[in-house]
């Protein structure tokens, strides 16, 4: 769109032309640098050939409405009007007043407003800026007050005005939805996907996504929504975006309440009372309605972000399309994401074989529990020691080279457990060193277990041949002894 002026003495004559580059509905500029209380003549043609001249404003970024008294009454010059050919016009004049740089706003709407009357409703435009006009500047010799759109003058100006508060507000409802909508809801749900059977820390990490972090983003960016269409003075749910915004933002809800619900309301397993053991059971179907729903949420997400950059954008603000980019990178999300979700589906014979496990106890758990046992040994001639030994090698656990000091409570590095060399607990040194005096009597704590037929003890009788002070040879395997029922206490000499 292009705007020319022409001063006759104490008129102005202003031309507003379409540079034929979108389809003319109406065209409009006002007096002053923001739209807010600024003058505005809005013109656009009839089916009859007629042009309607109306005089408007607005106390905010809304569609303008009538004022009846203005500060100057414009008056359309049909000699300037034209509706037809490549670039239609229209021309008015308005009494001059004692600016010589006149600053304007002018704005191109492609609907016409299908009616005469100088109170129709305008739909959003689609372009809008700002100019700047030098009144006191003669007509050069190549341009043309008429035809602004051919002349070879250019005025100072932008063809884009700086954004209106509730533009920002739009853009920063666009920024925390695309990040919750687009990044942080298919993350989540990627991470169940996979991690699930690898880690016993995947739903923590599911929830905290998208509960904990989408969440707020989500509320938050709705309420930034609902504000620029307050803002602009636009009804509410009166689009397809605003009412499945609303939408999905109900099915979001859902989808959280659901999976709370999957979580902490377990029914209560089944039991065979001829094994009495668990019996294993199918997964119920709201786990399906679980996965199926969030599916279907972020599918709606990702249909709403494109008709809010594609088509809300420029209704809503007037501006023009979003970068391309933006298009491009959504294609590939669009298409990339499908692919690693699938592709993870790959894993469940393996989380259903985990998950039979679980009920049933049988197969290999996510993560081998800890099987520690402890065993002790006599010193030989040296005297009776207290250390606790590591388990043996199994084809499921290591030997452990650390053991377990009785009286400190405390874990001891040792070597070989079948060693005399191994760590030994104060008592037991001290025993090491008075083994020399007169036999004594030492009492010490022996974990036993009925359930345990290896645990035994041997005594010999002095003065044989193996004989020594105190010897007491033990060996228990299974439970660690802090597990272990109360210890009993025996005595030998």
């Amino acid at each position: 769109m292009c705007v020319s002026a022409v001063v006759n003495g104490s008129t102005v004559e202003y031309v507003l032309q379409s540079t034929g580059s979108q389809t003319l509905g109406w065209m409009a500029m006002g007096f002053g640098s923001q739209m807010a209380n600024s003058p505005m003549v809005i013109m656009w043609s009839n089916s009859d050939g007629s042009v309607t001249l109306s005089q408007r404003s607005a106390p905010a970024e809304v569609m303008p409405t009538v004022v009846s008294s203005p500060p100057r009454v414009a008056t359309s010059v049909p000699s300037l009007n034209s509706a037809t050919g490549s670039n239609p016009k229209f021309g008015y004049s308005i009494p001059a007043n004692s600016d010589t740089t006149q600053s304007i706003i002018w704005a191109f709407g492609t609907t016409n407003p299908g009616s005469s009357a100088t109170d129709a409703t305008l739909e959003q435009h689609s372009e809008s800026g700002t100019l700047s006009l030098d009144l006191t500047k003669a007509l050069s010799s190549g341009s043309s007050a008429t035809n602004p759109a051919n002349s070879g003058s250019n005025s100072s100006g932008s063809s884009s005005t700086p954004l209106l508060p509730f533009q920002k507000l739009v853009i920063a409802h666009a920024v925390l939805l695309g990040i919750a909508f687009l990044i942080l809801l298919p993350l989540g749900a990627l991470l169940a996907r996979w991690l699930r059977t690898f880690s016993r820390h995947w739903f923590k990490c599911h929830w905290i996504i998208q509960f904990f972090i989408t969440g707020p983003l989500i509320v938050a960016g709705l309420g930034l929504g609902i504000g620029a269409v307050s803002e602009s003075g636009a009804p509410h749910l009166d689009d397809d975006h605003k009412k499945w915004g609303i939408v999905i933002f109900v099915l979001y809800l859902l989808q959280c309440s659901l999976g709370g619900i999957i979580h902490f309301v377990k029914p209560r397993p089944k039991i065979d009372f001829a094994t009495g053991t668990p019996v294993g059971e199918k997964r119920p179907p709201q786990n399906y309605g679980h996965a199926v729903l969030g599916l279907l949420v972020i599918a709606l997400s990702f249909y709403q972000v494109r008709t809010g950059y594609h088509e809300e954008w420029q209704k809503t603000t007037g501006r023009g399309a979003v970068p391309n980019g933006v298009n491009i990178a959504w294609i590939v999300w669009v298409v990339l994401l499908p692919i690693l979700y699938f592709a993870g589906v790959s894993l469940l014979p393996r989380q259903y074989k985990q998950e039979r496990s679980a009920q049933t106890g049988a197969g290999v758990p996510l993560k081998p529990l800890p099987h520690p046992a402890f065993q002790t040994r006599d010193l030989g001639n040296n005297g009776p020691s207290t250390a606790a030994l590591a388990p043996e090698k199994n084809e499921h656990h290591k030997t452990s080279e650390r053991y377990h000091d009785d009286e400190r409570g405390s874990i001891v590095d040792g070597g070989d457990p079948d060693s005399d060399e191994v760590g030994l607990t104060p008592v037991g040194r001290r025993n090491r060193r008075d083994s020399s005096r007169s036999s004594r009597t030492h009492t010490r704590s022996v974990s036993k277990v009925p359930s345990f037929s290896s645990a035994r003890s041997k005594t010999r009788r002095p003065g044989s041949a193996t004989s020594g002070a105190g010897q007491v040879e033990m060996r228990e395997r299974g439970l660690p002894r802090a597990a272990l029922p109360p210890s009993i206490h025996k005595t030998t000499s």
